[in-house]
């Protein structure tokens, strides 16, 4: 277990909050759990399929069976497609944060962000607009 200090750091760096960041880490571990646990279903019916004495041709059936069953499920693949993409936005932030350190250290100064317009601002212009 890492220190809180840390974990707090390597979430900052890629952009999540602590939360975000043990969020994510669970989620893999509950997939890794999740995989082990199929293998050990499927280890479990092949060692029945031997002792109780079904033959291969039935073995194989019931495999194919319980492996169209799971890929059909694909609930495994969109969790992992989930995490991929959360990983993703940390990366892309993660990167967008070094960009901006090295532009800064480099003296570049970035473009002022726009300014946003009020509702009132943008009515008075308008109603401006109109009566000219």
């Amino acid at each position: 277990m890492t220190s809180r200090r840390k974990h707090k750091k390597t979430a900052q760096g890629l952009g999540l909050t602590e939360r975000e960041l043990a969020l994510a880490e669970l989620l893999d571990e509950v997939l890794d759990e999740l995989r082990w646990l199929q293998i050990l279903g499927y280890a479990n019916q092949y060692h029945l399929n031997r002792v109780g004495g079904i033959d291969e041709a039935e073995r194989d059936r019931i495999l194919e069976a319980a492996t169209r069953a799971v890929d059909k499920d694909a609930k495994v693949h969109e969790w992992r497609e989930r995490l991929g993409r959360v990983k993703a936005g940390a990366l892309h932030v993660k990167r967008a944060m070094a960009r901006a350190r090295r532009d800064q250290d480099q003296g570049v100064v970035p473009p002022a962000p726009p300014t946003p317009v009020s509702r009132v601002r943008a009515a008075a212009e308008l109603e401006g607009e109109e009566t000219a």
